[in-house]
């Protein structure tokens, strides 16, 4: 299909020694009217999509019966899809033919916190912001977004089509003549490394991990760590609690003291949500923490630690007295009603958010910044929430949400140094992954993690970003191609305890390892005062030990054929590999498995098979190079 709007041009760039195609998007003529939710830039037949990856000399395979595309490895009908959701609580993992991502049923609200704003695909169709590819076998046909300060793209793979639309989140943009549209890189990998290796050099030129180099042991891998309030405690924290975590957390041999501490790597310490009077009144709660939030981080950098602090900056509850106060400020619709960011009884069912082309909000974010950095000293700031900064509504100052949201993350981040001139880091959650990764570059990238497999009610809603530990271990193998290209993947927490869990100790492996094996940091919320020596004690050490073991070492993920939640995963080198058996059942998984060089076996031998525990994680090593 010829785009009629946008002038396409092709140049061919060389990322990690491979050919690739990049698409420039123009605009033809001057917008006569404001986007729609979704622009169509162009739709292509995935022939077309090949023959631009390929290049010149790629030559043009014969279309036939199955194989609309023409390709010989390519078919949109029978090729896995990468169906990567546009912000951290979307999901993010491969779709086989037939499969399709969940959406929330009888309580539609949850569905703000993963669908895209602009466009929710149909059946037959697989949506993929930011990055997206097909995958056949080992070879991987990739598209990624390189923007220039553009808004965000998705890639719509139509499976019965065989097309691919190229779209843009420009709602409510007027594009001049000649503005750029979009930046699209093409690729055709053979394996899995060898794109990543394409991603991370093209992602180079953002100059995305030297602010977060202070996280880190120098001449080591960078991987942040340290401990956070939020799954030890939930919201319900004081002063006496946090203060018995900050004594406790060095000295008992819990992981975060074995990994981070004794070793004397720099350790984040954060605390989470509750330390507010309310989420949108970010002034200290003086009844929990008598003592204020400055003396608090002033305790934790005595300790030896960098102060972290939790914050929602774009969020209003109908409990914070901005939204009495101050009305004009929040987001709203076409006929002037608050525009609900989402859904949690605990905070008055609905919550809203700011509208971020108000300058006075502006401001108002950036004093609570300045406050949290400069005077009160915390260094390391996770912000929550921040979808609703890109929700669709009726901007008082015009232009669209994407332009809005990124002067915003670009203000309020702009904070690198303290005025002492210590280094300040930010963490995104629940973030849109396009317009946020030049100011966010440390991310998450799935689901909140659960002491439970899974919520049975949220489950049941089928509410595809629920806290799950299940649906938060997909999205961290998903996501693995964006660790240490596009960002530092945050997985959320690893569990070590026994007392207030749910999960077993295969199913902590899993939740532990899988977190170390395809992301860049690790975080840990067990009680710190409650370490248990004989049980806790010696799970502790086994992680440990087999960090230790993967350490530096990049790994890549793949499906296994017949499963839906069944993945092996095998080092660079090909030294180390695992399998991670996800599933509720036992799965036979092909291949070598030589019991002498496992290190962590869930599995048995069976009439010459090898047969893997359900929600287990089974890791060789020292294996034969591939």
């Amino acid at each position: 299909m010829t785009p009629t709007r946008f002038v396409r041009t092709l140049r061919s760039e060389r990322f990690a020694d491979l050919d690739c195609a990049v698409l420039e998007y123009r605009s033809r003529d001057g917008s006569t009217d404001v986007e729609p939710r979704m622009t169509l830039l162009e739709e292509l037949p995935l022939i077309e999509l090949v023959r631009l990856a390929d290049g010149p000399a790629g030559g043009r395979p014969t279309a036939g019966p199955g194989n609309p595309a023409g390709d010989a490895a390519f078919d949109l009908r029978g090729a896995f899809v990468f169906a990567n959701g546009w912000q951290s609580w979307s999901p993010g993992w491969e779709l086989a033919p037939g499969e399709r991502m969940e959406r929330a049923r009888f309580v539609g609200r949850l569905n703000v916190f993963t669908d895209h704003p602009g466009l929710v695909p149909r059946r037959g169709e697989v949506l993929a912001s930011f990055l997206g590819y097909l995958r056949s076998g080992g070879e991987y046909l990739a598209l990624a977004s390189l923007p220039e300060g553009g808004p965000p793209l998705s890639f719509l793979f139509r499976r019965r089509e065989g097309t691919v639309s190229l779209l843009a989140y420009a709602e409510g943009h007027r594009f001049r003549a000649g503005d750029l549209a979009a930046r699209i890189l093409v690729v055709r990998a053979r394996s899995w490394f060898a794109l990543k290796d394409v991603l991370r050099e093209a992602y180079a030129p953002y100059d995305l991990f030297s602010r977060l180099a202070f996280l880190g042991a120098p001449g080591e891998p960078l991987v942040p760590g340290g401990y956070e309030s939020w799954y030890n405690h939930y919201a319900d924290i004081d002063e006496g609690l946090i203060l018995a975590d900050l004594r406790n957390l060095a000295g008992n041999g819990n992981l975060i003291d074995r990994l981070y501490i004794r070793p004397g790597k720099p350790t984040v310490f954060q605390v989470d949500d509750g330390w507010e009077r309310t989420v949108g009144d970010w002034r200290v709660n003086e009844a929990r923490f008598p003592r204020g939030m400055k003396d608090l981080a002033g305790r934790i950098e005595e300790a030896g630690f960098i102060p972290g602090l939790w914050l929602a900056p774009f969020l209003v509850t109908r409990f914070a007295p901005l939204y009495r106060e101050k009305p004009e400020w929040l987001l709203r619709d076409e006929r002037g009603r608050p525009v609900a960011a989402g859904w949690i009884p605990a905070w008055g069912h609905d919550f809203y958010c700011l509208d971020l082309s108000i300058p006075e909000v502006l401001d108002y974010l950036t004093g609570i910044f300045d406050r949290a950095v400069n005077e009160w000293g915390y260094r390391y700031l996770k912000l929550d929430f921040l979808y609703a900064g890109m929700l669709r509504g009726s901007r008082r100052n015009g232009d669209p949400a994407w332009i809005h949201y990124r002067k915003a993350l670009e203000r309020l981040t702009s904070i690198r140094n303290r005025r002492n001139g210590k280094p300040v880091a930010y963490l995104g959650c629940g973030a849109p992954f396009e317009a946020s990764f030049e100011f966010l570059p440390l991310m998450r990238i799935g689901a909140d993690t659960r002491e439970d497999w899974d919520w049975a009610q949220a489950r049941f809603l089928r509410h595809p970003g629920r806290p799950s530990a299940w649906i938060s271990m997909k999205d961290t193998i998903g996501r693995a191609l964006w660790d240490g290209t596009v960002f530092l993947n945050d997985p959320d927490v690893v569990f070590c305890r026994t007392r207030r869990m749910r999960l077993s100790e295969t199913e902590k492996e899993l939740v532990a390892l899988t977190a170390r094996i395809f992301a860049s940091q690790v975080m840990f919320s067990d009680d710190t005062a409650d370490f248990e020596p004989a049980t806790e004690g010696a799970f502790t050490e086994r992680i440990a030990e087999l960090y230790g073991r993967i350490s530096g070492r990049e790994f890549r993920p793949e499906r296994v054929p017949g499963f839906r939640d069944v993945y092996t995963a095998r080092s660079r080198d090909g030294r180390s590999a695992a399998v991670l058996n996800l599933s509720d059942s036992d799965a036979v998984v092909p291949g070598s498995w030589p019991a002498d060089k496992a290190v962590l076996a869930r599995f048995r031998s069976e009439g010459g098979r090898t047969v893997f525990a359900p929600r287990s994680i089974s890791l060789f090593d020292g294996l034969e190079e591939a």
